[in-house]
């Protein structure tokens, strides 16, 4: 009986780690470039930025877009830093010609990419 319940719980915990939007936790992008900013409005999802960067990175929270060079910030997010505040700084660093840190968990835009939920910018 115990070995039953084992499988059961690693079968359930595959499949919740295969749904889209859900990760098992949080990682970081250390040191990229900002190339691009691209707003992002979809009636389906939150509205927000992907943000493209370099150097590539594997896709890290297992969204769909598997290029590895893009990652979202939801503009829904409440908690603070908020997705507009988180933005701002992007902005600000990006404009300044800055090497910036993410720390990305889940994924927005529809499951596509990593979100971020903050912002480390190299000084």
């Amino acid at each position: 009986m115990k070995l039953a319940l084992t499988r059961a719980s690693v079968l359930a915990m595959l499949a919740l780690g295969s749904l889209p939007g859900i990760a098992a936790a949080s990682s970081q992008v250390n040191g990229v470039t900002v190339n691009q900013l691209s707003i992002y409005s979809n009636p389906t999802h939150s509205d927000g930025v992907i943000v493209y960067f370099t150097p590539g990175i594997p896709n890290l929270e297992g969204c769909s877009n598997t290029a590895g060079n893009a990652l979202y910030i939801d503009f829904t997010v409440t908690t603070q830093p908020d997705g507009k505040t988180l933005y701002s700084s992007l902005l600000a660093a990006q404009l300044a010609g800055k090497t910036v840190t993410f720390g990305v968990s889940g994924c927005g835009a529809g499951g596509q990419f990593p979100t971020i939920y903050r912002i480390d910018v190299v000084i």
